[in-house]
């Protein structure tokens, strides 16, 4: 029954199967050449124990000797292949330099040996009788005198077996215990072999050759060891591969919420200004070749800084977030639903028309319908809000420039929505281009209008019932070198706006002490001059250091000067408006109430404060009926008188307007009636003359009422 050589056969196998497993997988891992030694040693091994198998099979001499031959020469490749290996496997750093020196030194012993009879280890050979195996199986046993350099074969190879030996502390010191275990067994097992070979050698005994023995064990250890290793690094690969995937998925995740934070505003989730901005881009670009418009409708909340202030931010961001919900609901075929920033929203609209006039009409239709829901109370815990909502529309069009470009006209239009009274829409039109280039124009002009000396001081004469002059309105014109005269509607409310408003007040204040200096002393005493005071300048902390500061400059008495202060002032902080009048009064200066009945003063306030003067705005005198009077008119003139406040009336155009407010108990009139706005030259000429007649009127009828047939000058 054949067992042992089977055996060497199968080990053979496996060494040849380890070489190829091996250097396949060394193949594909270049960067770790330890797989690539091991497959190359094993494939050698293989071929050393097909070698050794097949000495044990001959029964001839002529045939052994090169199968010895053969079997020595393999011997020398197996232990460089060794070296190779074992650098690797141990870490060896100069494991080059190692190899290079086994390289020669074993391809020296190679060249020995086939150049040697019967091999480099015998010098002869001598078949010996089969050895018999327990079990019955017969195997070739030879032997033969040492060879001349045999010793050298066995002291390299001893060398080697020192060097392992080395490299193995070397793992087990550095705590590298898996990989230094095979190397252990594998001398373990090398040592018993040869101890058995001395043993034998010395007994005189006869017994199997265990040369292949080792290097099996070696060959299946390492492999065990090799294979646990790439499994670990698999696994970890695996993990790596998991790991990195799942920080990928993280990393999109973050990424997608970076570009979420970066197109949408944080309060209300919206799409911000930038994510409207290459929207509209998008959607320009798409209109041109289709020629199908759309629109970009633009909102703003009107008095939103009061609810703020008044019920804090926490209630305003809550608004703002419902006015987001609100806007999401109403348009779902929008192309983008923004928030630009503070309470200011944007609508994009896409397919509105074929042509101008049918996108006109429905975008009108759907801002409408959108201020209209906007426009509907919000229910906001304990509060109920109601807000007016002011739109500008702008419509893409083919010849749309840009993105920026529409913004522009949208943000036009609805500055022209509020400033025609808010809670309005307004349609973007090249009008509004060319009045924002004009105001632009305007407010450059405005801060050098001082400078220039372009700016006029002009004066419209109060007279009393009996005609006589009793006091003038300085009334600011300004004469611009390329505009010409412009309206102080167009100019003053852009300096209220800019903050222009401060130098400009100072400057009609110290024009007006100027004309009441120099008023001819022919015409004494002279009228008392009112001053138009805008709201902000009231809001000014050291405003009322500012006109005491100016009077007394000038020596001009405080009693010939009247501010005129419009019931808006009285809006934001009636407390402090309230102590700078006061403190004007005690100086002597007279405070007028300006344009009665158009504001938000009221009857309380006016009986609070001591304000002397109380001025009927032209829009009720225009309107008056003359006969009978004027119900309303009579009104506010009884209510005043029972304030004993002065009464003037502005805007008296016709005789009959005059002669029914007089009747009422009107003090003073002002209008065209009496005289246009005149320069301070004229002013005078026009005092001497309505002095004159005056006196010529007295002199003629002293029995007739100072108011009869008044005439203007």
């Amino acid at each position: 029954m054949a067992i042992w050589l089977p055996v060497l056969w199968m080990a053979t196998g496996i060494c040849l199967f380890a070489g190829i497993h091996f250097i396949h997988v060394g193949s594909q891992r270049r960067t770790d050449r330890v797989y690539l030694a091991f497959g190359w040693f094993c494939l050698l091994v293989a071929a050393y124990n097909a070698l050794s198998t097949q000495l044990q099979m001959l029964d001839d001499v002529t045939s052994l000797v090169p199968v010895e031959r053969a079997h020595v020469a393999v011997a020398c490749l197996v232990f460089p292949a060794a070296v190779w290996f074992f650098g690797l496997y141990t870490g060896l750093r100069q494991w080059r330099r190692w190899l290079a020196v086994a390289a020669v030194l074993f391809a020296a012993l190679l060249v020995l040996d086939l150049a040697s009879t019967p091999s480099l280890l015998l010098s002869d050979l001598t078949l010996l009788p089969p050895l018999t195996l327990p079990w019955g199986e017969r195997i070739t046993q030879f032997s033969g005198a040492p060879a001349r350099f045999a010793w050298l074969y066995y002291l390299a190879t001893f060398l080697v077996y020192v060097w392992a030996v080395w490299r193995c502390w070397v793992l087990w010191r550095h705590g590298t215990r898996e990989r230094a275990l095979p190397l252990a067994i594998y001398i373990l097992i090398q040592l018993a072999a040869q101890a058995n070979a001395e043993y034998v050698t010395v007994a005189g005994t006869r017994s199997i050759d265990w040369d292949a023995v080792p290097f099996l064990a070696l060959v299946l250890l390492v492999s065990r060891s090799l294979t646990r290793e790439m499994q670990l690094q698999s696994d970890a690969l695996a993990t790596g591969i998991e790991d990195l995937r799942t920080e990928s998925a993280r990393l999109i995740q973050a990424q997608q919420r970076l570009r979420h934070l970066a197109y949408h505003d944080a309060l209300t989730d919206l799409p911000n200004r930038r994510a409207l901005w290459e929207a509209i881009t998008e959607t320009i670009e798409s209109s041109r070749p289709s020629g199908v418009h759309g629109a970009l409708i633009v909102i703003d909340l009107d008095h939103f800084k009061i609810i703020n202030d008044a019920l804090g931010h926490s209630i305003g961001d809550q608004l703002l977030c419902e006015i987001a919900h609100r806007l999401r609901l109403a348009y779902p075929g929008a192309r983008c639903a923004s928030r630009l920033g503070g309470d200011e929203f944007a609508l994009l609209l896409e397919r509105l028309g074929a042509d101008a006039a049918e996108t006109q009409r429905a975008a009108g239709r759907i801002a409408g319908e959108l201020t209209q829901q906007l426009a509907e109370p919000f229910h906001l815990g304990e509060h109920e809000l109601t807000t007016g909502i002011s739109a500008g529309i702008a419509l893409v069009q083919g010849d749309t420039e840009s993105a920026e470009t529409l913004l522009r006209q949208a943000d036009l239009a609805l500055h022209r929505a509020k400033a025609s009274g808010r809670s309005a829409t307004a349609m973007y039109s090249a009008v509004l281009q060319d009045d924002a280039k004009r105001r632009l124009a305007l407010e450059k002009g405005l801060r050098l209008a001082i400078e220039r000396d372009e700016l006029r001081l002009f004066f419209q004469p109060q007279i009393d019932r009996h005609g006589g002059l009793v006091g003038a309105e300085a009334l600011l014109r300004w004469k611009h070198a390329e505009f010409g005269f412009v309206e102080p509607g167009d100019f003053i409310p852009l300096a209220e706006e800019t903050g222009l408003i401060h130098p400009l007040g100072r400057f009609v204040l110290q024009r007006a002490c100027a004309a009441l200096r120099t008023w001819p002393s022919s015409l004494y005493p002279p009228p008392r001059l009112a001053i138009n005071i805008s709201p902000w300048q009231l809001a000014l902390p050291d405003f009322v250091t500012m006109v005491t500061d100016t009077l007394r400059a000038s020596g001009v008495a405080p009693g010939l000067i009247t501010l005129e202060i419009t019931e808006s002032a009285f809006l934001h902080d009636v407390a402090d408006a309230a102590a700078k009048i006061r403190q004007l009064d005690a100086f002597g200066i007279r405070v007028a109430i300006d344009d009665f009945g158009t504001g938000y003063a009221s009857i309380a306030t006016l009986k609070a404060l001591p304000v002397r003067e109380l001025k009927i705005d032209q829009v009720f005198i225009r309107d008056m009926t003359t006969s009978p009077g004027d119900r309303f008119v009579e009104a506010v003139i009884t209510l005043a008188r029972g304030l004993d406040l002065y009464i003037v009336a502005e805007g008296v155009e016709t005789e009959a307007q005059r002669a029914a407010l007089a009747a009422m108990g009107c003090n003073a009139f002002q209008g065209y009636l009496i005289s246009r706005p005149l320069d301070q030259a004229t002013l005078h000429d026009w005092a001497q003359r309505n002095a004159a007649r005056i006196a010529r009127l007295t002199t003629d009828a002293a029995d007739r009422s100072g108011d009869a047939g008044l005439a203007a000058p």
